[in-house]
């Protein structure tokens, strides 16, 4: 996206002085005896019925008035839709053309944050080069929502240029547009620049130390998260429940047990009300840092079990090797639910492969059947592995052919199950088959030669 959106010349072009007409609220005109009214516009809950208004303004002879103008793309943006972004665009464009001058800011502003938050990145830069384009000038509210646009498409040096242009108009001591630059950077992967942006503000409010903390939770930085947190306590900034999630994940990537008790020690002195996100994130934190009593004794108390929390809890007690745990927890929620889905199954069919149980396997095999999950790759690269593992050669081989888009796993899993069985030569015969070879490929069938002590075999992998 870089090559075709180039930013350069506007950042240029935008002033330095932001002492500026008002130009986000639209002029509101003295009605006519026959102009519709704009509250009616305004209540419009569907696009059908905000079209059929919307035609009556244009018979009407309204549409060069950009109170009426403005209303119908405000309402169009609330619906959130990708059909009434569309109209929202189509009544822009119209007003351009009929009244041959640009939109208002309050317009562009409306519409990049449309576009923004419906994940239309693209198209919300687009409409900010417009803009600038134009003429008009962007305000402290355009600039978050072309900033969020960024992050999402990860617009990485359109968005540097817009942070450019930022400092240049002086909106650099903004709030909002701060929090917003950390986000963005953080997006990117610049954690350093992010951090640069936060140390500079002279005001932080809780999104600035959340925007920062989950910026490094998520970009392999997981302690510098943790110690940002507990610098915010110490500054009395009230964390947030999206703060703890974030400081949580991080703990459980550090697999600390004793800084996560530390997190839990601030939630309980705190008092915080804790929702559904942070105890799934709280279960995965506890099973990660191998707290496995602490999360049984913590399901026992459970009264509301989400289905988040149940594959949560499945998912690392396959990764700990606990399978039967595993297989328990799918006996809880086959009796009083929630119901399993395609995350679960492929725990269950995995614990069952740890076991070597046939019959669980089976079991799991004719569930994914019933609620039509064989057309995952997982699903079925897992019930290959299982039935390998449980010396069912040629109930995986039939599931292995009977898949249309064989991966690179699928024909691993394949290997992988004939040399742990002993048949190298079938192991040899499929690599042979195989369209596209990777690492895991090669030194899978190079152990199985080296193992077996077939060194020439293996030699002649090389030729």
């Amino acid at each position: 996206m870089a090559a075709t959106l180039s930013l350069s010349p506007l950042v240029l072009a935008t002033p330095t002085s932001t002492n500026l007409v008002n130009q986000h609220e639209p002029r509101t005109k003295t009605m006519s005896k026959d102009s519709l009214p704009i509250a009616t516009l305004k209540n419009c809950k569907t696009l059908d019925g905000l079209k059929q208004l919307h035609c009556q303004v244009l018979k009407r002879g309204q549409n060069r008035d950009t109170s009426y103008v403005a209303k119908v793309i405000s309402t169009c943006v609330e619906m959130g839709t990708f059909e009434s972004l569309k109209y929202a665009q189509k009544a822009f464009n119209v007003f351009k053309n009929d009244s041959e001058t640009s939109g208002t800011l309050f317009m562009y502003n409306f519409l990049i944050r449309g576009y923004s938050s419906a994940g239309l990145g693209e198209e919300a830069i687009l409409l900010y080069l417009e803009l600038v384009g134009s003429g008009l000038f962007p305000d402290k509210f355009t600039f978050p929502f072309v900033l969020s646009a960024c992050a999402k498409s990860l617009a990485c040096s359109e968005g540097a240029q817009v942070h450019g242009a930022i400092v240049k108009m002086g909106f650099e001591g903004d709030v909002f547009i701060a929090n917003s630059l950390i986000h963005f950077y953080g997006e990117c992967g610049e954690i350093d620049y992010g951090r640069k942006v936060f140390d500079e503000m002279s005001e932080r409010n809780v999104v600035s130390w959340t925007s920062l903390i989950c910026s490094c939770a998520r970009r392999d930085k997981p302690k510098e998260a943790v110690d940002l947190f507990f610098h915010m306590v110490e500054e009395g900034v009230r964390p947030n429940s999206i703060t703890m999630v974030c400081v949580i994940s991080a703990c459980a990537k550090l697999q600390d047990l004793e800084l996560s008790e530390r997190v839990c020690a601030y939630i309980d002195e705190s008092e915080m009300k804790v929702n559904t996100l942070m105890v799934n994130a709280l279960v995965d934190m506890y099973m990660k840092c191998g707290a496995v009593d602490t999360v049984k004794r913590f399901l026992d108390e459970c009264v509301d079990r989400d289905l988040v929390l149940c594959n949560t809890v499945m998912s690392n007690y396959v990764r700990l090797g606990l399978a039967r745990e595993a297989l328990s927890v799918l006996d809880k929620m086959l009796l009083h639910g929630p119901r399993p889905d395609r995350v679960t199954m492929l725990s269950a069919i995995s614990a069952s492969a740890q076991l070597g149980d046939l019959l669980c396997g089976r079991w799991c095999h004719g569930y994914v059947l019933r609620i039509g999950l064989e057309g995952w790759d997982s699903i079925c690269n897992a019930m290959i592995d299982m039935y390998m593992k449980c010396g069912k050669q040629e109930m995986a081989c039939r599931i292995f052919y009977g898949k249309s888009n064989k991966t690179v796993v699928s024909w691993n899993s394949l290997i992988a199950g004939f040399i742990r069985n002993g048949d190298v030569e079938k192991a040899w015969g499929i690599f042979e088959e195989m369209p596209d070879k990777d690492l895991v490929s090669w030194n899978t069938v190079l152990g199985a030669y080296m193992q077996e002590s077939m060194f020439e075999e293996a030699i002649e992998l090389f030729e």
